[in-house]
């Protein structure tokens, strides 16, 4: 099976990191647009335009599976700004699989860039399944923290200290609503006293449950297409998933300057 996965940038890694190590057989293609990260505060519009672009590109590498592994840009697809009923693949949503995992009656605190928060798709959601209390704080310095890879030592700390210091001990559960802020999870859970909530892991259920995916211990292969710094990806991704068994491809794109770029790109080894 062909699975896709996009991202802004290294925060979908994430989810492909879970992904492939419950389920190594099948090929796996993930798209970074690090030359636009971050998305959590463009234009609407923008990003439309954007998503379109990157739903385009997956048709043409005819994957069966999409998975949105950008909160962001899945808000858009919740408030229906851009269609996936007449795609050829199958589309999971990283933000159903966040929600999924709340239960009736918990305090919730969302963790989001801004665009998430502001198209309520994560409140409007948990609203639906009789969730009351609910708290959203955007946390726009955590993407860039990350994409430059200073996700240790004591600037990450004292950043993710910053936006959390006032909501300590308050909330049951608190959603990761951008797949860049798991790789912070240490620090977060320094600040919140509260189950962490990565919805990552509720993918991983629908990929079994709907999809009919079982776990293996094959080794996965993994094509990247990359429109920034494909050496610096190279460098963050290998960092991130140390340990994670997976033959890769590396390779430089830009939807919108040649569409044969749909088709392959600049390879940049392995």
């Amino acid at each position: 099976m062909k699975i896709g996965f996009f991202d802004s940038g290294i925060g979908g890694l994430t989810v492909l990191k879970k992904v492939i190590k419950n389920y190594g057989n099948n090929e796996y293609y993930y798209f970074g647009d690090t030359l636009r990260v971050p998305y959590g505060s463009k234009p609407q519009e923008v990003l439309v335009e954007i998503l379109e672009g990157i739903f385009d590109f997956f048709e043409n590498l005819n994957v069966d599976i999409l998975i949105s592994a950008c909160n962001t840009t899945d808000s858009l697809v919740k408030m229906g700004l851009v269609k996936v009923e007449n795609r050829k693949f199958k589309y999971v949503s990283i933000i159903d699989n966040g929600i999924n995992q709340i239960e009736k009656g918990e305090k919730v605190l969302l963790l989001a860039t801004k665009n998430t928060v502001n198209s309520g798709s994560y409140r409007n959601g948990l609203i639906k399944k009789g969730i009351k209390q609910i708290n959203e704080k955007a946390c726009p310095l955590f993407v860039p923290l990350v994409e430059e890879g200073y996700w240790y030592g004591p600037m990450a700390d004292s950043i993710v200290k910053n936006y959390l210091k006032d909501y300590e001990n308050k909330f049951d559960k608190v959603i990761l609503g951008c797949t860049h802020y798991p790789i912070l999870k240490k620090h977060i859970l320094k600040r919140l006293n509260a189950t962490i909530i990565d919805p990552a892991d509720g993918v991983i259920k629908e990929l079994n449950t709907k999809y009919l995916l079982f776990s293996n211990k094959k080794v996965p292969k993994v094509n990247f297409y990359i429109t920034g710094n494909v050496e610096q990806f190279k460098f963050l991704s290998k960092r991130f998933l140390k340990k994670t068994y997976y033959n890769s491809s590396y390779y430089k794109l830009d939807l919108f300057k040649n569409k044969s770029y749909f088709k392959g790109g600049e390879y940049f080894g392995k």
